[in-house]
């Protein structure tokens, strides 16, 4: 990520955190928050203004190869038609050989020991596929409210610690690793409703 936006997400996420406390303590909010908040602001509306669109780069020219004057036509081969042999009628199935689940039924009437199904599987809607792609980029996958909930709640509200679990999570190859991490190595209860909310994104991560 650039710098200047990672610097400006940064305070973006600082001055929420800032106005949850007030929005939580109301009039106890002591003045410093109030004067933390402004400076945020101001330094947060200063670096928006040195935002700079990205200039796009130029489409390739397409590569039109010359075309030949004249190409020899090929030979025409002989076409073989396939000899179709005579069946019997008796050796015909019957239209009554299958019941109405699409079931085979033996000459006897005796069911067969497997019984074939299609599975048909239903497409992905839009969002579905959007959910997915997000959950790819675990940085993006993550809310502005997501990340300040986790950081506060099970990362003793460290930008660090929570930045080098997602490092350490992006380098692993399964999600039985990353289990084995948070619950075993540090520790975290399955049964915390943070946990178990930060636990379903890095699920849909390793999809």
């Amino acid at each position: 990520m650039d710098t200047q936006i990672d610097n400006l997400l940064s305070q973006v996420y600082e001055l929420e955190g800032l106005l949850l406390v007030i929005d939580k303590h109301g009039s106890d909010t002591p003045a410093v928050v109030y004067n933390k908040i402004k400076e945020l602001a101001s330094s947060t509306a200063a670096l928006a203004q040195r935002l700079q669109p990205v200039e796009p780069l130029p489409e390739p020219q397409a590569h039109i190869e010359p075309q030949p004057a004249f190409e020899p036509q090929p030979e025409p081969q002989p076409v073989f038609e396939p000899r179709v042999e005579p069946v019997d009628a008796d050796d015909s199935l019957p239209s009554d050989d299958y019941d109405a689940d699409d079931t085979w039924q033996h000459e006897n009437g005796e069911e067969p020991n497997e019984v074939f199904q299609i599975d048909y599987q239903e497409p992905l809607r839009v969002d579905e596929k959007l959910q997915r792609t997000l959950s790819k980029d675990l940085r993006k996958a993550f809310s502005i409210n997501d990340h300040f909930r986790f950081r506060r709640e099970l990362f003793s509200n460290s930008d660090t610690e929570m930045n080098d679990a997602i490092n350490m999570v992006e380098s692993m190859h399964s999600l039985e690793e990353a289990e084995e991490y948070f619950y075993d190595d540090l520790g975290w209860d399955k049964d915390v409703p943070e946990v178990a909310d930060f636990m379903e994104i890095i699920r849909r991560h390793f999809l």
